[in-house]
């Protein structure tokens, strides 16, 4: 970041090299790579919400996970598909309408600034296509997880679509060579049909047609070797050329952009068409990075467990209570975490019990980028110990930030790194936002009850912990 422009790290493949370009000509530059600039101005904008949303998400000053390919990047031209290209190049492209159609891009620009798709405070998977032929789809059909966003919508927006209707034709060699299959071979006895076309064959005991439903209208075999100069009856249908008929162009998840130019065309804004393909999102100005507040825009909940009278929480050999250090810790990351920016909520701020669903709830009603519970292990061998940190299933995000903790705790407070688990707990399960569950060392062993007894200790445990958190949204 510099001045006020946020510089985005993208990997230019052609020149194999990283290269630092300001977000908004990053944005620019998807926007010519994936429209047609002669489109509504509406749909512009739209465009621009839609590919600034897509590198906020995945840019690491913003906390995504930059490109896995390249450690010190964020993005890279070809998988982000991001045209890099000058003016020269624009004019050669827009020709006689060079000046209409940048003064068209630059108002799009200058009048989204900052815009992304949010929901829950998150950046969304901001997806598109071409032409959605009639309907989109629900992401489930697509990429096999069920998004609350992307959920089908009826269009006929689109039926002026070049791609709303289209054929294809491929000769049975090249479906069998692109996917991997055998035809059976063709001969006069072979019982093929095909519905709607040719059906019903019906054929007497030496293998001859006797009858046969063509197009719906039923004719004697024969007639058919008769009309169509057949040299036999002994006939089968296969055939040389298969046509795929498609409506609609891409995978039909999100902005449907012919549907789009359409509604903009009848009056709508950028705002009702990004509500219309997008379910229950907002778009909200996204959050400038800060040195000093790295995680402003954050929403965190602390979850120490246990607390109570009769909570059955572990103890050590000296009497040390799991509820009692835990709630320390929460409260120390609370105000340090405040400090970088976060919004910060616990689920206790006392010697209180309060119930797993209760604390789920509390959890699920903040809507937090991350639900973080904290505990302390115990075991009946008194030597063992160490951290392990639990995230649900597949959640990369919660695994990311498990890891990013854990190695701050490793190089901060020593502690031994027992792994970042993936599990089934309760919490886990429930929480419908990204969620951590920390164990952050056993009680039961004398030397680390003893270390947790310390102030000292407690502190510099809930810095590398809140240090951890910071570092995974680093920039």
């Amino acid at each position: 970041m510099s001045g006020n422009n946020i510089y985005i790290k993208v990997y230019r493949s052609e020149f194999d090299k990283i290269e630092s370009i300001p977000i908004e000509e990053i944005v620019k530059m998807k926007v010519i790579s994936n429209i047609d600039i002669s489109f509504h101005i509406e749909l512009l904008k739209v465009q621009a919400i839609v590919a600034r949303t897509q590198v906020v998400r995945n840019a690491r000053c913003f906390g995504g996970v930059g490109y896995e390919s390249c450690n010190e990047c964020d993005l890279c031209d070809i998988d982000n598909n991001i045209h890099i290209v000058d003016e020269e190049y624009l004019k050669k492209l827009w020709k006689e309408n060079f000046e209409e159609y940048k003064d068209k891009l630059n108002r799009a620009m200058k009048e989204t600034e900052g815009l992304i798709i949010t929901i829950n405070n998150k950046p969304i998977d901001a997806h598109y296509h071409n032409t959605c032929g009639g309907s989109t789809e629900n992401s489930e059909n697509v990429i096999g997880n069920e998004i609350v966003y992307l959920r089908r919508v009826l269009c006929e927006y689109c039926e002026d679509s070049p791609y709303w209707n289209n054929k294809k034709k491929f000769l049975l060699k090249d479906i069998e060579e692109k996917l991997n299959v055998k035809f059976p071979t063709a001969y006069y006895g072979l019982d093929t049909e095909i519905k709607k076309f040719i059906e019903d064959i019906e054929r007497d005991e030496n293998g001859r047609v006797t009858a046969l439903k063509i197009a719906g209208k039923t004719f004697k075999g024969q007639d058919v070797m008769k009309l169509l100069q057949l040299n036999s009856t002994r006939f089968s249908i296969s055939p040389e050329v298969i046509s795929f008929n498609t409506g609609g162009k891409g995978h039909g998840l999100g902005i449907c952009q012919y549907g789009a130019n359409k509604m903009a065309n009848t009056g709508c804004l950028y705002e009702d068409i990004i509500n219309y393909y997008y379910t229950g999102v907002e778009i909200k100005k996204c959050n400038k990075p800060s040195i000093k507040k790295p995680l402003s825009g954050k929403i965190i909940v602390l979850d120490p467990a246990q607390g109570g009278e009769s909570c059955n929480d572990a103890v050590g050999i000296n009497g040390l209570r799991e509820k009692e250090v835990v709630l320390e810790i929460a409260k120390k990351m609370y105000k340090e975490l405040k400090e970088c920016g976060a919004d910060v909520f616990l689920t206790r701020s006392k010697d209180e019990y309060v119930s797993l669903g209760k604390r789920a709830k509390f959890g699920n009603d903040k809507r937090p980028d991350f639900f973080i519970s904290l505990s302390l292990n115990s075991f009946p061998n008194p030597s063992i110990h160490g951290c392990e940190i639990y995230y649900y299933k597949r959640d990369k995000d919660s695994e990311g930030l498990g890891n990013s903790i854990m190695d701050s705790l490793v190089s901060g407070v020593n502690v031994v790194n027992r792994g970042v688990k993936n599990a089934d707990f309760f919490l886990l399960k429930e929480i419908k936002n990204s969620s951590l569950q920390i164990f952050l060392d056993y009680i039961t062993n004398p030397e680390q009850e003893k270390k947790l007894s310390n102030v000292n200790y407690i502190d510099k445990m809930s810095h590398f912990l809140v240090k951890g958190i910071v570092y995974y949204y680093r920039y």
